[in-house]
């Protein structure tokens, strides 16, 4: 503006004492300088109106990471003191003709047309039954032994008037007891004995047992792995335990004769893990176990891997086991090695690390992988929990219908289970890809339930496998549930001391959880292997000290 001033004068300057033609110049500069200010003026407003965009850009990045971060404050809130239940949240609200409550395969209500409607789904509103109000049974098992006591009257079997009384009957009152756990010394005394008129000296051989070389029974070393395996008790609390009946037993001597027991079991572990990878279906899943890095003070994440087996939902002829390896990381080479020799189907969740599986170029051939559908509603629910969003809502509320179908055909054949499933949730599936097709156009994928999305349309072609094979089922919460108590135990110990220590972890976890899967009191099969073991049993025969041949136990529960 200054600029076209100046100019201006100069011009007024020059024009001034010339002729009257040269007021067209004078005009031609004004206009010039008007035009040049028009100009500069509209490119302020460009300038501005750029800004301005980039403003509203930035502002809505913001919003969305805004939105971003407390999605994942409010499911860290939830997962601290929320519920852990799953159970499908009660349904919001919604006006009518809203778009978010009409989608594919979804009713207004909510409600699944392909499942009944309203008349399938329980009652939510419906009080549970309290129950017999502490008027509990209590179930006192045959196998327990009785300590017989008789009380007789008083008086005997005297009457006042001095007659005797016949016996007509009697009452049996059975009371549940305890005995606390004793501490004892078996103390074996081999007599000598000689011959005076030949000088023969005879000796009856010591006895035979698993653990030679040491002064511990093989019944103590089978009590301390079940006391720390199965009932999660750490060494040092065991420790406290024997210092109670003056016992000095040191964690450090526990943790020798853990490695003396794994040690002599590890040829059966060996068997174990064969017979599993023998079957044409398994589970796989992985959780942390933190190892001890000596002369550091310091600890290093590693992890242990579970191989599972349960075929007992669709009445399969293998019996349950469970297989733990530990490893130092979380890496897919070692699921590839576990798995040598392994052919068929494994039921994982959807960590890529198992992708290598699938390679035509793997030993054996690719293995088929079926993912998780649980990890899939997980995954909606919280971010229903998180944002109160009625399309998780939706898309949970039609995996539920999935799993109710599910529901119905736990303990059936493979072939009625695949018969189904291919009549009724095969269409449900369908539906839900659809929606899942048109909300991934209608959300922003960053977001957290565009997240959802795209992980279960990632995973899409294995979140299928479950409807051609009636084995297969919709989740591997199968194996999840056999590594809680090793999560249970990682709570209590904190760590491993050493990698062979969580080799321990493993072999005794194996062993023990699959006594759990069968219903086999853990103490009750160590003690017989070690009597086998002691006996001589043969190597080449150990399938015939699994689990499920134990003769004694077999009141454990599941």
């Amino acid at each position: 503006m200054n600029k076209d001033m100046q100019e201006i004068q100069s011009a007024c300057a020059k024009l001034a004492g010339h002729p009257e033609s040269d007021v067209s110049t004078l005009a031609l500069v004004i206009a010039d300088a008007d035009l040049r200010r028009d100009l500069e003026h509209d490119n302020e407003i460009v300038v501005k109106d750029a800004k301005l965009s980039t403003l509203k850009v930035k502002l809505k990045v913001m919003k969305a990471d805004n939105r971003l971060l407390r999605a994942q404050l409010n499911k860290s809130h939830d997962m601290q003191f929320g519920p852990s239940s799953e159970k499908p949240p009660k349904k919001r609200n919604t006006k009518k003709g809203d778009d978010d409550a009409s989608t594919v395969g979804v009713s207004s209500d909510g409600n699944n047309p392909n499942t009944g409607g309203a008349e399938a789904e329980p009652e939510a509103d419906k009080p549970k039954p309290r129950g017999m109000l502490g008027k509990q049974p209590i179930i006192v098992p045959e196998h327990l032994p009785r300590d017989p006591a008789t009380i007789a009257p008083p008086n005997g079997a005297v009457c006042d008037c001095g007659c005797g009384m016949v016996r007509i009957g009697e009452q049996t009152i059975e009371r549940l007891t305890y005995v606390p756990a004793q501490v004892r010394v078996i103390a074996e005394t081999y007599p000598k004995y000689v011959c005076r008129s030949c000088d023969k000296l005879v000796q009856a051989p010591v006895l035979k047992r698993a653990f030679e070389q040491t002064r511990f029974d093989d019944h103590l070393i089978a009590g301390l792995a079940v006391s720390k395996f199965a009932d999660y008790m750490p060494n040092y609390r065991q420790e406290q335990i024997f210092m109670r009946s003056g016992v000095k037993l040191h964690r450090s001597t526990m943790g020798r004769l853990m490695d003396q027991a794994v040690d002599a079991l590890l040829p059966l572990y060996g068997v174990l893990n064969n017979d599993l990878k023998s079957s044409s279906k398994l589970l796989m899943d992985e959780t942390t176990l933190a190892q001890l890095m000596p002369g550091t003070g310091k600890t290093k994440t590693c992890f242990v891997w579970a191989l599972c087996r349960d075929d007992r939902r669709w009445k399969g002829n293998a019996h349950p086991a469970v297989a733990f390896h530990f490893e130092q990381s979380r890496k897919g080479e070692h699921a590839e090695v576990i798995l040598d020799g392994f052919k068929g189907t494994l039921q994982v969740d959807g960590y890529a690390g198992y992708n290598r599986l699938t390679s035509d170029s793997r030993d054996g051939g690719p293995i088929t992988l079926a993912y998780c559908w649980a990890h899939v509603r997980r995954k909606f629910l919280d971010v229903h929990k998180a944002t109160k969003s009625d399309k998780a809502h939706q898309v949970f509320t039609l995996i539920n219908d999935i799993y109710a179908i599910e529901h119905d055909l736990k303990g059936q054949p493979a072939d009625v289970r695949r018969a189904i499933r291919q009549a009724e949730s095969a269409l449900l599936v369908a539906q839900l890809h659809l929606l899942l097709l048109r909300l991934s156009g209608e959300i922003s994928m960053k977001s957290t339930l565009g997240q959802a999305i795209g992980y279960t349309l990632k995973l899409w072609d294995g979140l299928n496998v479950f409807l051609s094979d009636g084995r297969v089922e919709m989740d591997n919460n199968a194996v999840e549930n056999t590594i809680r108590p090793i999560a249970l135990l990682r709570k209590n110990a904190l760590f491993a001391g050493s990698e062979i220590g969580g080799r321990n972890w493993a072999v005794m976890a194996s062993l023990i959880g699959t006594c759990r899967l069968n219903g086999v009191e853990p103490y009750a099969y160590l003690t017989w292997v070690f009597e086998q073991m002691a006996k001589g049993h043969p190597r080449a025969q150990y399938e015939q000290l699994l689990p499920w041949y134990c003769p004694d136990g077999k009141f454990g529960i599941e």
